[in-house]
């Protein structure tokens, strides 16, 4: 599968070009967010960001991010700014034919969107840019309107322009790869994301199920930043595997052990110092899945199973949060229970197969069937009756009584 390197620029304590309260830095996470979203909705290929929230990050250590995990297409998202209005592309000042060829396919795709929507194409440019020049695989920077310009800034400003946007350079990348089109009965929840769910959600979402509960959600949080792994994924597997911190089975709390790693046939698992190095450790056993390679600069290996991973073969081969199972746990169905039973809890949005956003019909019903709360076979965007739903509303007052 190939693999795509999307870099949002700038970050953290660098905001890049500015306009009053606006920041480049935003407006480039966004639009690699939509862009990073359009690929794994639509087509087979591994999509990683190089920062997934605004943190700071250095032009080198993005361009070894990408030569680390031998990428296929580094793409860098940047937003204009110095007088100017519309579109440009650079590539490096001594690019190969490969990269131009393919600059020229991205280029058009998006350039042919920005002259639909009144913006002027500025045409393909080359230059000495960092990440152009210590990346080793074909590598292009996009300049997305300037944002010191009234007309493109007014454009930035709208999502629904930046979806449109993420869309043309998704299918820009799609066509200069040639990616084959996403197979039927992929996952839906893509992990290396940013997350979409509020913290505070998932608190109140803990303490109704555990008013005893610790709150770590600060810590997933973070650690999401660092591994570039969606942290309401993560904490989802630990609602599933402790049972909303209550804990219960081979693993004891005091373990600070919340994804019951090294904990199978009746072993306890492994134990961990605090809550903290508990919680990275976890993160690092999903970065093995999927990113593989090295963990992050300057971050300790905390994850006795990281190495079986990457000796497995799986290291780096997962793109889906349903993609769990049968790797991290022998059941089939592990992330999808992650996704279905947990995250759809607290997430706000999951891109679901029938295009509704935060709910799922056929798992909703299929849920229904299992606790025998319907017994027949529902269509899923069929009306439902009042008989039908007065049948559900009364076999679940009689489970209640």
């Amino acid at each position: 599968m190939l693999k795509i390197v999307i870099d949002p620029g700038h970050g953290g304590n660098d905001p890049g070009a500015a306009n009053g309260y606006h920041y480049e830095k935003y407006f480039n996470l966004s639009i690699a967010t939509e862009t990073a979203r359009y690929l794994n909705d639509n087509y087979s290929a591994a999509v990683f960001l190089t920062r997934i929230s605004d943190i700071a990050m250095g032009l080198s250590e993005r361009a070894s991010f990408a030569n680390d995990l031998k990428a296929d297409y580094f793409v860098s998202l940047h937003v204009n700014a110095g007088g100017g209005t519309g579109f440009e592309s650079f590539i490096h000042t001594k690019a190969n034919s490969t990269t131009q060829k393919y600059r020229d396919i991205l280029h058009n795709r998006v350039a042919g969107f920005y002259i639909s929507s009144g913006f002027k194409d500025r045409g393909k440019k080359k230059a000495n840019f960092a990440v152009l020049r210590e990346t080793n695989m074909p590598s292009i920077l996009l300049e997305n309107l300037f944002i010191d310009h009234p007309t493109d800034l007014a454009a930035l400003k709208k999502q629904s322009f930046l979806k449109k946007l993420g869309e043309a350079i998704g299918e820009g990348i799609a066509r200069t790869l040639q990616l084959k089109t996403k197979a039927p009965g992929s996952g839906i929840v893509p992990a290396r994301m940013p997350a979409v769910a509020k913290p505070d959600i998932a608190r109140q979402l803990l303490k109704s199920r555990n008013p005893a509960a610790p709150d770590y959600v600060n810590i997933y949080v973070r650690m999401g930043e660092l591994y570039r792994i969606r942290w309401d994924a993560v904490f989802a597997q630990s609602c599933k595997e402790t049972a909303y911190w209550k804990f219960g089975g081979d693993v004891r709390p005091e373990q600070n052990n919340f994804a019951g790693l090294g904990a199978f046939n009746g072993k306890g698992g492994a134990s961990f110092a605090t809550p903290e190095e508990g919680i990275e450790a976890q993160f690092q056993h999903w970065h093995a899945y999927f990113h593989g390679g090295k963990l992050p600069p300057g971050r300790p290996e905390l994850d006795p199973r990281r190495q079986a991973v990457l000796e497995a073969g799986w290291g780096g081969a997962l793109n889906f949060v349903e993609d769990l199972g049968g790797r991290w746990a022998p059941a089939p169905d592990y992330g999808v229970s992650i996704v279905r039973d947990y995250m759809a809890k607290f997430v706000d949005e999951i891109a679901k197969p029938d295009g509704n956003e935060g709910w799922n019909p056929e798992a909703e019903i299929e849920r229904l069937r299992k606790d025998g709360l319907v017994a027949n076979e529902h269509d899923a965007k069929a009306p439902v009756t009042w008989g039908e739903f007065a049948t559900v509303l009364n076999r679940l007052r009689d489970r209640l009584a």
